[in-house]
């Protein structure tokens, strides 16, 4: 769009009082505690050395001086050197034969019931099993047969042939999968762990970003998929008329599966849910990140978007999750860990992310969330049949909060209104400018969207977006040149003047401005009604003093994060970062269990 006169041209700040104002902004929020960071070590050897550990561990339990768990410590123990010995020369296929040979020999003892359910040498055994296939499954990933073949796949050791064959009710096929990183090889800070113990091998399924895989991977991290998965053996048997033994394994996901049965008796299938999006979000640090996807909104605009974090389940209801001003989805870490690890809501749910630049105008990044939910409704559901175009939950934080009201509000021409008292029909501009303020003013609920859960979001605006350096350090944001155009020169001097506008456009506009009290959003959204039918929740943090109504959590009062009709008002004793809350995380899940009808 051809930029309007000189005198409407946003301010050209130096570069040096740029730089000072984002430096004051950077230390001002590392100073919040918001900054920590995921820190990520990964060391296959750590899951050798624990194969070994529980071989030994096995050799110590044994009582009897012959008995098959004797033989199977003592084989495994030799087995399991030979195998990192293999490793260490390159020669991961006969190595990978070496770990499936330990596993197999763990798994046939276990099908035996030879031990005590619970006792310390049936324990020693899973964990024998668990950590021996654990590298196994690290060592096939790399196996170049694997790429496009069904299978069956020849391992030997010892002289022993192992068949390994995938099972047809596998969730993943055998070359889905591009790495896998044994969780157990994975240990991570600044996250909280959530596991579950059982049998099998829990591990990261990377699926990566290819351009061979753009339209199949849009929705997905740029950093790819990665998924919680379980690779359990179901069976081992020896082949009919030969030496050799065949082995069954599955690639389950853990979220929908908790059980599987070893001749006739019940396991629960282990699984890690905080590993995988360890791994994707290494490195990361959450205020960092969140001030670059405020200040350089050019180039966060190129990863923003709706991401999901798992395979697009068409049964499940979507919860969208959206982060807020000067955040990332970083900030949902260790909440989506804590869902996905519970069965009532895993397998209820799928959780996606919403991410933007934060420093765009609120109305600039809810139509950016409209256009990806009906891209995502045209990619994965076209004929509006699934849950996602008919029934789904989106949760907010602080801006987030705004966005998920602009999704049930049924905000009709109130928008405009803040802007002119004259007809919108009437107005009379070059049809693409006029066009693009419909698209950005005018919009209908979504009509999928039928709970919606409002973590300290500041519906009427918060004060502190009124202070004159907030406002100067956020104006030094660098916005794409179509936004600026969208929030300055849509409308030029001599059109504003004909149409009597009630709010000037002459100044650059962020996300700050569009939160001030009485800013046009934010006075639309209060005489909006909700739409019909849905249900709405609020969570307001207090400082932990108690004083509602007359509370603030530091950033938003609670007057303004306040909703009459909603469904649900929880006080959490927290500051602004409510959605960290252990109460709060309780209350989300409390929320959607009452959806699907749980109490």
């Amino acid at each position: 769009m051809k930029m309007e006169p000189e005198t409407n041209r946003p301010v050209r700040w130096p570069m040096m009082l740029r730089l000072a104002a984002q430096t004051v902004a950077a230390m001002s929020l590392l100073s919040l505690g918001a900054c920590s960071t995921v820190k990520v070590q990964t060391d296959s050897g750590r899951v050798t050395k624990e194969s070994l550990r529980s071989a030994q561990l096995l050799g110590s339990l044994v009582t009897t001086p012959v008995s098959l768990l004797g033989t199977v410590a003592s084989t495994s123990t030799s087995v399991l050197k030979q195998a990192a010995h293999l490793e260490s020369k390159g020669q991961s296929v006969d190595a990978a034969g070496c770990y499936l040979k330990a596993a197999a020999d763990a798994y046939e003892l276990l099908a035996a019931g030879t031990e005590k359910p619970g006792s310390e040498a049936e324990k020693a055994l899973i964990d024998l099993h668990n950590s021996s296939l654990s590298r196994f499954v690290e060592l096939w990933m790399q196996d170049p047969r694997r790429d496009g073949s069904p299978g069956p796949f020849e391992f030997t050791c010892d002289g022993e042939i192992i068949e390994a064959h995938l099972s047809p009710g596998s969730v993943y096929h055998s070359g889905y999968f591009d790495r896998a990183i044994s969780a157990e090889a994975v240990e991570e800070k600044g996250m909280v762990s959530k596991t579950r113990d059982g049998i099998g091998a829990a591990f990261v399924g990377i699926r990566e970003q290819r351009p061979e895989r753009a339209d199949e991977l849009k929705f997905y991290p740029p950093r790819g998929l990665h998924v919680p998965v379980t690779l359990t053996m179901d069976s081992c048997r020896k082949l009919a008329g030969s030496t050799k033994r065949a082995v069954t394994v599955s690639q389950r996901n853990p979220m929908l599966e908790q059980a599987m049965k070893v001749n006739g008796r019940s396991f629960s299938i282990a699984a890690d849910f905080t590993a995988p999006i360890a791994v994707l979000l290494e490195g990361r640090n959450e205020a960092m990140w969140g001030l670059q996807g405020f200040f350089d909104a050019n180039e966060r605009i190129k990863n923003s978007g709706l991401y999901l974090t798992e395979p697009y389940d068409p049964k499940r209801i979507p919860v969208v999750l959206i982060h807020g001003l000067v955040s990332v989805p970083i900030i949902w870490r260790d909440i989506i860990p804590s869902f996905t690890s519970e069965p009532e809501l895993s397998t209820r749910y799928q959780f996606m992310v919403f991410t933007y630049p934060s420093s765009y105008p609120i109305a600039e990044s809810a139509l950016l969330l409209r256009e990806q939910l009906a891209a995502a409704r045209a990619h994965f559901d076209p004929e509006g049949d699934d849950p996602l175009s008919r029934n789904m939950v989106v949760a907010g934080h602080s801006m987030g909060g705004i966005l998920t009201h602009t999704l049930v509000a049924d905000i009709g021409d109130n928008l405009w209104k803040v802007f002119s008292d004259e007809p919108f029909d009437s107005v009379d501009i070059d049809p693409v400018r006029k066009e693009t303020i419909r698209k950005m003013l005018f919009f209908k609920p979504d009509p999928a969207v039928r709970r919606a859960i409002f973590i300290s979001a500041p519906h009427r605006g918060a004060k502190m977006a009124e202070s004159g350096l907030v406002g100067l350090i956020s104006r030094t944001a660098k916005l794409p040149m179509d936004i600026l155009n969208s929030t300055t020169n849509v409308i030029n001097p001599d059109e504003a003047a004909r149409l009597h506008l009630k709010v000037s456009l002459d100044k650059k506009v962020t996300a700050v401005q569009s939160l001030e009290p009485g800013a046009p959003v934010v006075k639309a959204l209060e005489v909006s009604p909700y739409k019909k039918g849905v249900i709405y929740h609020s969570i307001i943090g207090d400082r932990g003093k108690g004083d509602t109504p007359n509370s603030s959590d530091g950033v938003v009062e609670y007057w303004s994060s306040h909703q009459d009709g909603a469904a649900s008002e929880l006080i959490v004793p927290t500051d602004h970062g409510a959605y960290k809350s252990p109460l709060a995380i309780d209350e989300i899940k409390r929320i959607l269990r009452e959806h699907v009808g749980l109490r």
